[in-house]
């Protein structure tokens, strides 16, 4: 299975977000801290088992109002696609189709062969934490852990359980332990069984008592036993006993109902409903009879009902007379008291008048009258007055204070010190930059100093290669790095020639001392003819025989018989031994042929090595020649060189130590210039006398910022000095302007108030003061006249309500007809009030006697109806069965109530029996019954009723027993020790039994363990160890190249490699341990996914250990995994992206956040500081 594309919703980073996937073997997905790359991993694992719970979900939106989702198109290892939606909730979270199939959980499962989340968290999607925890594990780890716990992916957990099991199995025993739980408790036993021998009391009756109760209790057991079966057998013949009667009845009932004859279609009920129906027809009857009365009764009430008419048509006029007869009585009662208010407040307005002046009337009140505006107008002038009068009287204590102030603020401005503002302004642009100076001169003159520590350390190989002490200030013209990696290749080149060279001289002369000793052997070995030997043979024989032939032919003289027999025997032997050599030397032919061989081997050999010397000669003539020019090289600066591969470090650090060299002069100028400035500047404070000659400059500049403060402070006091004293000369101006226009406005005021307050000219002179209680007084007399003259028109409002009252009174009465004429309005309109409800009453009732003449004739019409429906009812049973008379519909009635009643009865049997059974099985208990002989289950009954008699009897004497010996073993129980003491035997023995419990599942459950991974072992180590070697070595890049047993430990795991290396686990780096425990979860997911339905593998920044060559070679092993297996990798590491592209270009490499990923090149940057910009505010610098 493989994901080709994942969209999620709400899952924690990833709000709406989707993912595109390839589904060859590698893929990297990119992205930096934070960008969610951790939620991914963890959302596929989700999409594939289910969201947790939202409260235990650190992944769940905030809002309840959003649920988290997650929908995946996936294609199966057989090349199908299918898609899936994963959605947040409690059950029925999957759906999807494959094949025109629905998924669901059920389905799905099968779809991926059964795996579970805790699987594939640990062997499929994982990250470096699970990896780190693997590798920790593996340290003490034997072959069989590994393979077994860390294959599945949960080595630690494995290690964990079997640590869990040990612990608490020592924890309950130990073969040498004392303080383990059955340790100690067979410690225990043990002492009191030593203490119960050595007791006074021999607890021999006690064990035959206890022998005894023991007996006892199982013969109670037994006995019980024999009780249940016999009452069983008991309840069952009583059941018999009593359900015989009610079987009996049953078979009757049933014969009974067999016989009884019916129409199928006929209602069981029918003769109740005929007999209703019957009823019905007779209560319809006399309901039409009533009702056809009642109609006649209720039209003669009609009639008698008579009223006025005119009143109800007059019945709004009526109602507002009643509702106004309140109103109008209220007149009646208030007309006298306001003519009395009336009076009062005239008699009121004219005590006020006569205290204003005695002379005046009410009539003359209009003339004092003044306007809203006025009265206000006198109001606000008379605050305004009498602020105005306290103000001015303030004004001397004001001005007489500003004075005092100002005095005083003069004399101290004239105590404060004084300096030069163009100083000051000097010294305070002069303060930051004379900090920075000082600040930068240590930082500098530190730079310096390291930089000397450094040159001095560094400078002894470099003076020591060029044998005198070199001045770092005059570099000297060195040869350029090129040139030295020309001669450092030349070299090189010549070196692994010569050294080519010799290996081979040393090869052919070894070879050519191999055959040279190969050629002594051989002839060694026997006694070789050489070809020389037989020529110089055979040339003698030829010799000889020709002389004889020539003697023979007359060529030559002949010799003496002597000199004759001579040649002869001399020919014979020449002939004999050439024969000898022949035959010697055709006996050998195969030794002669090697010999042979070897001889022009040998030759061959002298050649090549002749040759290969004069190589040798050439090539160290050469290298000669290159180091001589090398050394010409550096002649010119007195040096004698060392190899180029010396010579280039050499020359680096001369470099950079000229470089060093010539920061440090820069940063001494830089210093100089720094130390002119500074004390240009110090020498002016000194000139200011503000600084003393022996202070440092850091103590300088300490005095010069106090010395600032307390000018900033000087200057900020005086302007606050020259502000008041500013501020009290402008207050001292305004208080005299605000004076002077203060007896202006007084004045203003009164002239309008006098202008105001003319009308009251007749009563005498007033003024501001005491025209207030004067308008408030003709106020007074206003408001007590305006009252009177409301109430006047009250009075007169109320007598004309009368008069319009009693004129509707007269109209309605008049209207209807009513001989009221006589009467008072109010009476007269309480009377049309009675008629007209009376009037109406009786209108209501004619309607109310209609309504029951409508009812009861539909009532009368609905029953004839009835009525009808009833008759042809009764017909149509009387024609069902052929019935020419009710009688005879009754009597079939009759016999179809009794078969019901049958069908009850035997229902009721039924239920009786059932009763009676109880839980017997129903077939056989019915056998039974058929099968019963009621004489011989009396028999039966008494029998076993008897022998259940018996056997309580037999219970009650053995619990009699039993009870008198517990009561005999409690006395002895309560006066023994010795009995005590095996009381608390068999307490611990209990104890110790539940101690066993404890521990024998788990000794089963270790056992279980060992079994399974010996099976596993057994079935899978072979093939898995293959594959991890495999997966080992290239990821090491042959570094290790078998994972095997250790065989200095039973069960070890070792790795082994090339030149016979071998290392444990706990001998590894963490890296290299990593890279192991990756190796066997890769080959357990082959292994896995050989025999089910392949997962996707998801690994969050697994390779961050490993140096950059295993990290390239892991991801080779990656690359080219299984094809059927789909491999994601998570990463934050751009180099690791790199690295990726530089392998293929064909492997996806996409962001988490959807962005283009681009190759980060890193700058290089200069190690010289940058100089600090100069501040741009004038200074002394």
């Amino acid at each position: 299975m493989k994901l080709r594309h994942l969209e999620l919703e709400n899952y924690g980073i990833h709000v709406e977000q989707s993912f595109a996937f390839q589904t060859h073997s590698l893929q990297i997905v990119y992205g930096q801290n934070e960008a969610g790359k951790s939620t991914l991993l963890q959302a596929v694992r989700e999409l594939l088992f289910g969201f947790q719970h939202a409260k235990s979900n650190p992944f769940a939106p905030d809002s309840t109002k959003k649920k988290m989702k997650a929908t995946a198109q996936l294609t199966m290892a057989s090349g199908t696609d299918l898609q899936i939606v994963r959605r947040q909730g409690n059950k029925n979270t999957l759906s999807g189709t494959y094949q025109d199939e629905e998924i669901d959980d059920v389905r799905w499962k099968q779809l991926i062969s059964g795996a579970d989340q805790r699987l594939y968290e640990h062997v499929f999607g994982f990250s470096l934490k699970e990896l780190a925890t693997g590798e920790e594990s593996l340290k003490e780890a034997n072959l069989d852990e590994a393979l077994f716990g860390g294959g599945l992916g949960r080595l630690h957990d494995y290690k964990e359980l079997l640590k869990s099991i040990d612990e608490e199995t020592e924890s309950l025993f130990k073969s040498r332990g004392q303080k383990q739980k059955i340790n100690s408790i067979l410690s225990d036993i043990k002492a009191l069984e030593t203490e119960l021998k050595d007791s006074s009391l021999r607890p021999a009756q006690y064990e035959e008592w206890l022998t005894e109760a023991r007996r006892c209790e199982e013969e109670l057991t037994r006995l019980g036993c024999t009780l249940d079966k016999v009452y069983r057998k008991q309840q069952h013949l009583e059941r018999l006993r009593k359900a015989h009667p009610l079987w009996i009845q049953r078979q009757a009932k049933q014969q009974q109902l067999a016989k009884l004859e019916a129409p199928q279609s006929f209602p069981a009920d029918a003769l109740e409903e005929l007999s209703q129906t019957r009823r019905q027809a007779a209560k319809l009857s006399a309901e039409v009879e009533n009702l056809t009365l009642d109609l006649k009764q209720l039209e003669q009430e009609i009639a008698a009902i008579e009223f006025n008419t005119l009143v109800i048509e007059s019945s709004e006029a009526i109602r507002s007379l009643l509702f106004g007869i309140k109103e109008v009585q209220g007149y009646r009662r208030d007309i006298p008291l306001r003519t009395q208010d009336r009076q009062r407040d005239q008699d009121e307005a004219e005590t006020i008048l006569r205290r204003i002046d005695p002379k005046l009337q009410l009539d003359q009140i209009a003339k004092f009258e003044l306007t809203l505006t006025q009265r206000n107008k006198i109001q606000q002038l008379t605050k305004t007055y009498q602020k105005l009068t306290t103000e001015i009287g303030s004004h001397t204590p004001e001005v007489e204070r500003l004075d005092r102030e100002i005095e005083e603020i003069e004399s101290t401005l004239a105590e404060m010190p004084q300096h030069p503002a163009e100083l000051i302004q000097r010294l305070q642009s002069s303060v930051d930059p004379l900090r920075q100076a000082i600040v930068q001169r240590g930082e500098m003159a530190a730079s310096v100093r390291k930089l000397c520590a450094d040159i001095a350390q560094r400078r002894l190989p470099i003076d020591a290669m060029a044998g005198r002490q070199l001045d770092f200030t005059r570099p000297l013209a060195l040869p350029l790095e090129p040139t030295i990696h020309r001669y450092e290749s030349e070299l090189q080149t010549l070196a692994e020639q010569m050294r080519a060279a010799e290996a081979s001289v040393r090869e052919t002369s070894d070879e050519l001392a191999t055959k040279n000793d190969e050629l002594r052997r051989l002839e060694q070995s026997a006694q070789l003819v050489s070809e020389d030997e037989l020529h110089s043979a055979r040339q003698k024989r030829d010799e000889t025989w020709q002389s004889l032939r020539r003697q023979l032919l007359g060529e030559q003289e002949l010799l003496s018989s002597d000199q004759n027999q001579t040649q002869a025997n001399a020919f014979d032997r020449h002939l004999v031994q050439t024969d000898k050599l022949a035959d010697q030397r055709y006996r050998h032919a195969q030794i002669l042929a090697d010999q042979q061989a070897i001889q022009a081997n040998i030759h061959s050999l002298e050649e090549r090595l002749s040759a290969r010397k004069q190589h040798l000669t050439q090539l160290t003539t050469s290298r000669h020649e290159i180091w001589q020019a090398w050394s010409d090289e550096w002649k010119q600066v007195e040096l004698t060189p060392k190899s180029p591969q010396e010579m280039l470090p050499w020359r680096a650090t001369y470099l950079a130590l000229v470089e060093v060299q010539s920061e440090i002069v820069q940063a001494e100028e830089e210093l100089a210039e720094l130390d002119r400035r500074i004390g240009e500047t110090i020498q002016l404070l000194r000139e200011q006398e503000l600084v003393s000659s022996d202070e440092s400059p850091e103590q300088a500049v300490v005095a010069l910022e106090s010395f600032l403060k307390r000018v900033q402070s000087e200057q900020q006091r005086r302007d606050q000095l020259e502000n008041r004293r500013q501020l009290n000369l402008d207050n001292r101006k305004t208080a005299f302007r605000q004076n002077e226009k203060r007896q202006q406005q007084l004045s203003a005021i009164q002239a309008e108030a006098s202008e105001i307050l003319s009308v009251f000219d007749a009563i005498g002179g007033v003024d501001l003061e005491t025209a207030a209680d004067l308008i408030q007084a003709v106020e007074n007399v206003q408001a007590k006249l305006t009252s009177a003259q409301g109430l006047q028109q009250r009075i007169a409002d109320m007598q004309q309500g009368l008069k319009q009252f009693a004129e509707q009174v007269d109209a309605v009465v008049t209207t209807t007809g009513e001989p009221l004429a006589d009467m008072p309005p109010e009476a007269a309109a309480q009377r049309l009030g009675t008629l007209l409800s009376e009037a109406e009453n009786q209108r209501g009732l004619r309607k109310e006697l209609e309504i029951k003449r409508q009812v009861r004739s539909e009532s009368l019409e609905s029953s004839q109806k009835e009525l009808a429906e009833v008759e042809a009812r009764l017909s149509q049973w009387r024609s069902q069965i052929d019935a020419e008379s009710d009688e005879q519909l009754e009597v079939v009635s009759q016999i179809v109530r009794e078969k019901q009643a049958l069908e009850r009865e035997l229902a009721e049997i039924e239920t009786q029996l059932a009763l009676v059974r109880e839980s017997e099985p129903l077939q056989p208990f019915q056998q039974a019954l058929e099968a019963l002989d009621v004489d011989g289950l009396k028999q039966e009954l008494m029998s076993a009723t008897s022998e259940l008699t018996e056997t309580k009897q037999q219970q009650e004497t053995t619990l009699k027993q039993l009870g008198e010996l517990g009561h005999q073993l409690r006395d002895v129980d309560q006066s023994s020790h010795a009995v005590m003491a095996q009381g608390k035997i068999e307490s611990l023995q209990a104890e110790l039994s539940d101690c066993l419990d404890r521990l024998g599942p788990l000794l089963i459950a270790k056992e279980m363990l060992d079994r399974a991974m010996q099976a596993f072992r057994e079935e899978n180590s072979g093939q898995l160890l293959s594959i991890i070697s495999e997966l080992i070595e290239r990821m090491t890049e042959g570094r290790y190249t078998k994972v095997e047993h250790d065989p200095d430990q039973e069960g070890g795991l070792i790795l082994s490699g090339p030149n016979d290396l071998r290392r444990k686990p706990s001998e590894l780096s963490t890296g290299t341990r990593e890279q192991l425990y990756l190796a066997i979860r890769l080959a357990y997911i082959r292994h896995y996914c050989a025999g089910a339905e392949p997962l996707p593998v998801l690994m969050d920044d697994i390779l961050v250990n490993f140096d950059d060559a295993r990290q390239i070679a892991t991801l080779k092993v990656l690359m080219d995994f299984d094809p059927r297996i789909q491999v994601i990798m998570l990463t934050c590491h751009q180099p690791l992206v790199d690295k990726v592209r530089s392998l293929s270009e064909s492997i996806q490499v996409t962001r988490i956040d959807g962005q283009p990923v681009e190759s980060i090149v890193k700058k290089p940057t200069s190690k010289r500081k940058k100089t600090p910009e100069k501040s741009s505010t004038p200074s002394l610098f």
